[in-house]
């Protein structure tokens, strides 16, 4: 999806992150597994789609430009919170989270201000 940011497939993938936090004290591990697994397939298909658009010849960077101002709060916060997850059956879906975030916060932080900031 060219220029366009899929906001939708970011907004289902945030709440099911943050239901799979709060869940974390359960006792069904596997559901919680699940919810980061689907949370991290989501926000890898984000990244590389955001990658694709961002090499492209034309790049519309306004379609971007919220979406990096607001990243570089929650980026960071959620990258925190994962690191503060104790449970050794999460630690491979967790760090994946962990480095797709990081990527993120990445871009976020070398994307070009607004020129009317």
């Amino acid at each position: 999806m060219y220029g366009e940011i899929d906001l939708e497939l970011y907004t289902i993938s945030i709440i099911r992150l943050n239901t799979a936090f709060e869940k974390l004290d359960s006792s069904n591990t596997d559901e919680v597994k699940s919810m980061f697994e689907e949370s991290l397939n989501d926000l890898k298909t984000l990244y590389n789609d955001i990658v694709d658009d961002l090499n492209q010849e034309e790049v519309n960077l306004n379609e971007y430009y919220m979406f990096f101002q607001n990243g570089k709060q929650t980026f960071p916060q959620f990258i925190e919170m994962l690191g503060s997850v104790e449970n050794e059956s999460l630690e491979d879906v967790i760090g994946e989270l962990m480095n797709v975030f990081s990527n993120l916060n990445k871009i976020a932080d070398a994307f070009p201000k607004n020129d009317n900031d």
